[in-house]
Order: structure tokens, then C-alpha cells, then sequence
């Protein structure tokens, strides 16, 4: 949690630069978290605090996806910062209403009047010819892994819920898992290379098989994922062309973090690196620092990054204490 929330905040003030731009203005990476004190929490940090919260209110029992839809709303009408256009699409049919994206200024939100959230989602999706694919699941599931750590099919099924809310393509539904996949792994303390975590997320696609399909939900990997999923060894960030015409694409935030948990060696340097290199540069840093933070560990961030996180979100609950809720619930 801690990890996602600094890499979140490394790369929003340079959201969209192209990598040569970024090298230009900073020749020794994205070393320093430019976001001011009581700044609102942006999109990726925002709703991964929704979704931690979420499953801590859920118990033994699943997400509650329309639920999800409507705290979603409730964040966009009164913050919104760095709202995704799939995802304001979605909402503002949950809503009734474009949302207004108040940035934490004292807007009440509006009590939603529209469509469920799967349906809205779904209708999305149809109405962009079934192409659109937004990185807006993969970048802030990443708490569902601690809260499911030790049970496969539970983390399956409740990170494709997840997704579900405001993503209906499955191309993100199932990068999402995978990426989750390779989180709990790490969490779990278990060797993670590619080819296992690949083999993990169809066994437990197997096991969901069509529990979900109610939800819209096929229990089956597609294979556009898996083949994303050969990304060069010994490669970097930079190689993956974050920064090209297909920067939110999920797929791309999914191969960020399977490189994080395979290929990174350090937690300072590998995210500087992917940040580094230009592009989705908010949302992949916080993939990225979530991976990260379960690969390497807490003490492994920088203290003067957890310290200006601790600074710009004060007042807020602290993402460590997140953290040991999700734990001390996990299943």
C-alpha cells in the first residue's frame, strides 16, 4: 500500500511526458515526489483505498460491485483527480451525470441516479466498438492480494469484480488478476518467474470457471494476456515503449508489474526507472511501487519518500495501517 502510494505520487506532476521529455528535464531519473502538502489523493491511490475498504467491510463474503460503483461516484463528484476517460465514461452513466470532479474543494456528491454498474461498464465497452482496454483496474487492485493472500480462487474472483465495475473488456479483468496473482505470490514468500505466474493465473481461472458469469465474467485467461506476458529478461522499463501511442493500455501496466516482480533488483531504483520512463507515468509508478513493496518491502522505501507521503496525506489514514487491516483479515 505504502509502495503504490509513493509510486503514484512520483509520477503524477509528469503524467504523459514522452521518455525523451523526461530525460531532458530530469537527465538522473524521477528522483523526487513534486506533489504539495493536502494535495487530494489521485485516481490510482483513491480507489485502492475504496477497494481496501471495501473488502475489509465485505467480511467472509464477496465484493459488493455495486456498491463499489457508487463509492466510485461518490470519489469522482468530490475529488476525481486524474480520473481516466473509460472510467468517467462509466461513472457518469452510474451517476446520471458527468461528475463534477470537485478535487477535495467541500462539494457534497450527488446521490447516483443511473445506470448499475455493470451495465454501465458494459455499455461503455460496446459503445468503443469492444476496444477499449484502460489500465484503470490493474493500477489499483493491488490491495485485494493482502486481503486474499491465501486464497487463489477468492483472489480470482474478487479482483475480476473488481474490475468489472468500471472495466468490462476482459483483457483488463484478467491483467488485473495476473497482476495479483504475482502480488500475492510474492506476499506468500514463493518464487515468482513468468512462466509460474502465468500457469498460477489459469489455475486459478480454472477454478473460478463460471462462477462469475453472472457478472459477465468468463473463467478463462485470453490469450492477448499471456501473450503480453513475454517481456524480454534481462530488458528495462524503457524497453517496454511505455511512452508510445498505447501508454493506458492494461496490458502495458500489467507487463510493468510482471517486470517488477521478475526483473527489478532494488525497490529506489526500478521504480525511478519505470517512471523514468515516461508515459502512463502516475499509474504505472503505482503498479510498479505495489509490486515492489510486496517483492522487497516496507523498509526498502525510501524514508524520504514515505515521509513526504506521510506529509502530503496527513490527516488521512495512514496506508500502513491500511496495510495491517488487510492482513490481519487476510484469507
Amino acid at each position: 500500500m505504502v509502495g503504490l502510494g509513493v509510486g503514484n505520487l512520483l509520477g503524477v506532476p509528469q503524467e504523459g511526458w514522452p521518455r525523451y521529455a523526461v530525460e531532458a528535464s530530469y537527465p538522473n531519473g524521477i528522483r523526487d515526489i513534486e506533489v504539495g502538502p493536502g494535495e487530494p489523493d489521485d485516481d490510482d491511490l483513491a480507489q485502492a483505498i475504496i477497494l481496501a475498504e471495501a473488502a475489509l467491510e465485505a467480511g467472509s463474503a464477496d465484493l459488493d460491485v455495486e456498491e463499489i460503483g457508487r463509492r466510485f461516484w461518490r470519489w469522482a463528484e468530490e475529488n476525481g483527480r486524474g480520473i481516466g476517460i473509460q472510467t468517467a465514461g462509466v461513472l457518469a452513466r452510474i451517476g446520471g451525470a458527468s461528475p463534477r470532479c470537485a478535487r477535495g474543494v467541500g462539494v457534497e456528491a450527488r446521490v447516483s441516479a443511473g445506470r448499475s454498474a455493470l451495465e454501465a461498464a458494459r455499455e461503455v465497452w460496446e459503445a468503443s466498438g469492444r476496444y477499449s482496454a484502460g489500465n484503470g483496474a490493474v493500477m489499483r487492485c493491488a490491495p485485494l492480494a493482502i486481503r486474499w493472500t491465501q486464497d487463489d480462487a477468492g483472489l480470482a474472483r474478487n479482483t475480476a469484480l473488481s474490475a468489472a465495475v468500471t472495466h468490462a473488456d476482459p483483457r483488463c479483468i484478467w491483467s488485473a488478476v495476473l497482476t495479483n496473482v504475482a502480488v500475492a505470490m510474492l506476499l506468500r514468500g514463493e518464487d515468482v518467474a513468468r512462466r509460474a505466474v502465468v500457469e498460477r493465473t489459469r489455475q486459478t481461472a480454472a477454478k473460478l470457471g463460471s462462477s462469475a458469469s453472472p457478472f459477465g465474467i468468463e473463467g478463462a485467461v485470453p490469450e492477448t494476456v499471456v501473450d503480453a506476458c513475454s517481456i524480454p529478461s534481462a530488458c528495462a522499463p524503457a524497453d517496454l515503449v511505455l511512452d508510445g501511442r498505447d501508454m493506458g493500455y492494461t496490458l502495458k501496466a500489467m507487463q510493468v508489474g510482471l517486470w517488477c516482480a521478475t526483473q527489478a533488483s532494488d525497490f529506489e531504483e526500478a521504480l525511478v526507472a519505470v517512471v523514468s520512463a515516461g508515459g502512463d507515468t502516475d499509474t504505472n509508478g503505482a503498479v510498479a511501487g505495489a509490486v515492489l513493496g510486496a517483492r522487497f518491502g516496507l523498509n526498502a522505501i525510501p524514508r524520504g519518500w514515505r515521509e513526504g507521503l506521510a506529509e502530503i496525506r496527513q490527516g488521512r489514514q495512514t496506508l500502513d495501517e491500511l496495510a495491517d487491516r488487510l492482513a490481519a483479515s487476510a484469507v
